[in-house]
């Protein structure tokens, strides 16, 4: 009986009088080189990485192997091959992959146990972002039993989810932040001058929070109707969150809604000034992420902490809740499920647990 080929893998050839140690590949009985020293252990695992994908494109492998056989370097190229065309963000699927990559690739599906899972989350040294991508490992992973590339089960396991934010601004203290942010006046020389630097964040603000929108589509939203941004029919008043065509995960919906009457005159009137775009700078769609972090820090100080740009989302659902919105209203205009609305924000409702409060006064309580 022939023995089973062994996938391919790196082996750190030793140096001589003639070369260093180098990272090589072997596979079926062949060496590649990866051009990486011996300290370079990450960009050998990418050239290996690169190597199994280039097989696996060029020559699809056999199937029903046993886990032992199927790299997990060639688990991820299978995954990233098919999700590659319809990923909602493929870059930063790319950049999971790597990370991924840095650590499996020299590995095997038989490699993945709950040590070794537990071992890359505390290698990666972020909990949210070491559970995202085993999650994409995971993913890869029955991706690649479902096509029987496999037929061993293989158990990821993600470390804890981490409790999400749920943190919302008082109206006195997002007044504070646009106020701020309009009257900020640009300096040449130490002098001030009439440019306004953080206008736009003033701009994302208010439409975040008027919103309830994430910040990825206020931020690239458009006046005029362009391919592959959110649009605001500022005529019909409707914000299309979501652009034609568009593959929209079903955690992150975004549908149209009708945008509030004060918000509407406000976005008219920018757009008369001028501006093509909800959220510019210097002319330009800009996302405010290190504009707002700066400005949050420098006007609120030690009150800033746990307020970022997603925080206007938080606040946009609790007031909603507090002014005793219609719950099935509130969830279709900020996009999200009914259970997740009443899970997070649901005690800040009015109503919230009313009948049981009333229990206890009716007088009816404890009777037998």
């Amino acid at each position: 009986m022939s023995r089973a080929r062994k996938p391919a893998r790196l082996w750190l050839r030793p140096a001589n009088k003639d070369r260093a140690a180098t990272w090589v590949i072997l596979d079926g009985g062949k060496q590649y080189s990866t051009a990486c020293g011996a300290s370079d252990r990450e960009g050998a695992e990418r050239a290996l990485a690169d190597h199994i994908a280039r097989q696996f494109i060029a020559t699809p492998p056999k199937k029903g192997r046993d886990a032992a056989d199927v790299s997990i370097a060639e688990v991820l190229a299978h995954y990233l091959t098919l999700k590659g065309e319809t990923a909602t963000r493929p870059k930063e699927l790319a950049a999971r992959a790597e990370n991924l990559l840095a650590y499996w690739g020299d590995k095997t599906l038989d490699d993945i146990t709950s040590a070794t899972c537990a071992d890359y989350a505390k290698r990666r040294g972020t909990p949210n972002g070491a559970r995202r991508e085993l999650e994409d490992l995971r993913a890869a992973c029955r991706q690649a039993i479902a096509d029987n590339v496999t037929r061993h089960s293989v158990t990821v396991t993600l470390p804890p989810k981490a409790k999400g934010r749920v943190k919302h601004l008082d109206r006195s203290t997002l007044a504070k932040l646009i106020w701020a942010a309009y009257r900020k006046r640009g300096k040449y020389n130490g002098i001030p001058n009439k440019r306004r630097p953080t206008i736009h964040i003033a701009r994302f603000a208010l439409t975040a929070v008027y919103t309830g929108s994430r910040s990825s589509r206020v931020w690239q939203a458009s006046f005029i109707k362009e391919d592959g941004r959110p649009y605001i029919d500022l005529d019909a008043g409707v914000f299309y969150r979501a652009w034609e065509g568009e593959r929209v995960a079903s955690n992150k919906r975004a549908p149209p809604i009708r945008l509030p009457g004060r918000l509407l005159a406000h976005m008219r009137r920018w757009h008369r000034m001028g501006a093509r775009y909800v959220v510019e700078y210097n002319g330009q769609p800009a996302d405010p992420k290190r504009a707002f972090r700066n400005l949050v820090d420098e006007v609120l100080g030690e009150d800033a902490k746990g307020i970022v740009r997603h925080t206007l989302r938080h606040t946009a659902a609790t007031w909603l809740m507090q002014a005793a919105t219609d719950k099935w209203e509130a969830s279709g205009y900020l996009g999200m499920t009914l259970e997740t609305l009443e899970k997070t924000y649901g005690h800040h409702h009015p109503d919230h647990q009313a009948n049981v409060g009333a229990a206890f006064t009716s007088g009816r309580a404890g009777r037998k």
